[in-house]
């Protein structure tokens, strides 16, 4: 039995442990055993016991997560700075994992393309890999955007570990939509495969009968927090009802500020729920960030969409996505800087009142395609 370890450190919102559990549900339903190890905060929607109902084994790493969107300070559970000393212990319990495991393949999530700051602790990983399993093979996961370099150099640098350690890239998403070179231009001559899975979607939702609510997503972090403080005002002006689901560590605590600072009849804010995509499916309209899980529930039923792409910081993955998915009928895209709530609760309006979208037009089977291609690497 091939042995696959999946690596992801998902530190501000939720996305990236979502999609590699789902390449682990697809691996181990081929026949692999697969160890997912997370360095990120833990995910209610995600407890170990589900994912080993999965045939999934899970190993959470001391959580770091980076709540203010300094990625060259990442923090701890308890929202301190993350030491040397607390790098270092999270390396060895990693590295200690993966030569009990003795993967055939393992997979880093974002790596080498982003998580700069834990390059030592993939680098180890890697390591510690070979050393348990001489040949062991290594490929990177990236989502569909990549959040471009913001430097010429990181180009260079992280074609250079491609090309030391890598066999594979794997690219989940479409490469006719957004190929890796509309945000990460890696070098013609890279002499390692990249390989673009399709998307990895969540299941076609149920038919649903269309309501009256504005259902707004802020996402599996706290990047939507803007957003969702925009759209409580926004509610006051529109005669629907709207849904404000928050996500984040203090998703609970921050619902409660939204519904007393903004609370009228029309508006209910609470934390992200298991049955999002049954509720979306039943929305007059979604109003929402663009990024890839969300992206991946609207693609799975036919209800019409505002986009808000995260743009902050610097931040360009979003954006790129949505441009390329504004395209599509029934989504439209809106930008948050200089967006009002007046003009939010005109945009959804309109949204609520069109004819509900056609159905989203790529494959999203981009988890079994990956998990075919991993095995295959393996062979």
């Amino acid at each position: 039995m091939t042995r696959v370890a999946l690596l992801v450190t998902h530190l501000s919102g939720s996305g990236h442990l979502v999609r590699m559990a789902a390449l682990g549900r697809a691996l181990a339903a081929a026949g692999a055993e697969v160890l997912l190890l997370s360095g990120g905060r833990p995910l209610p929607q995600l407890p170990p016991e589900a994912l080993a109902r999965d045939r999934i084994g899970f190993h959470q790493l001391a959580p770091l997560s980076v709540p203010d969107f300094d990625f060259s300070t990442p923090r701890r559970g308890d929202g301190a700075p993350a030491t040397e000393a607390d790098l270092a212990a999270r390396r060895a319990d990693l590295c200690a994992r993966l030569g009990g495991f003795a993967p055939d393949l393992l997979v880093t999530e974002t790596f080498p393309l982003g998580r700069r700051r834990l390059a030592a602790e993939f680098a180890a990983a890697i390591a510690a890999a070979r050393a348990a399993r001489p040949g062991a093979r290594v490929v990177a996961s990236l989502r569909d955007v990549p959040e471009p370099p913001s430097r010429p150099e990181r180009l260079a640098v992280a074609a250079a570990r491609l090309r030391a350690d890598y066999a594979a890239v794997l690219v989940h998403g479409e490469a006719a939509v957004l190929p890796l070179a509309a945000s990460w231009p890696l070098p013609a001559n890279l002499g390692v495969p990249v390989l673009h899975t399709g998307y990895v979607g969540a299941a076609e939702a149920p038919a649903a009968q269309r309501g009256e609510t504005v259902l707004v997503a802020g996402g599996g972090g706290v990047l939507g927090r803007r957003l969702l403080a925009l759209a409580a005002v926004a509610a006051a002006a529109s005669a629907r009802p709207w849904h404000l689901l928050v996500g984040g560590a203090a998703a609970a605590a921050e619902a409660a500020a939204l519904t007393a600072r903004h609370g009228h009849p029309r508006l209910a804010a609470e934390p992200v729920r298991a049955d999002y995509p049954a509720l979306l499916a039943a929305a007059a309209c979604s109003v929402s960030l663009a990024g890839y899980n969300t992206v991946m529930d609207l693609a799975a039923c036919r209800t019409p969409a505002l986009l808000v792409p995260f743009a902050e910081h610097g931040e360009r993955e979003q954006s790129i996505r949505a441009a390329a998915l504004a395209r599509l009928d029934g989504i439209s895209v809106l930008d948050l800087d200089g967006l009002d709530a007046p003009a939010l609760a005109r945009a959804a309006e309109a949204a609520a009142r069109a004819p509900r979208r056609p159905p989203w037009p790529w494959p999203r089977d981009g988890a079994a395609r990956a998990a075919r291609a991993l095995l295959e690497l393996a062979r």
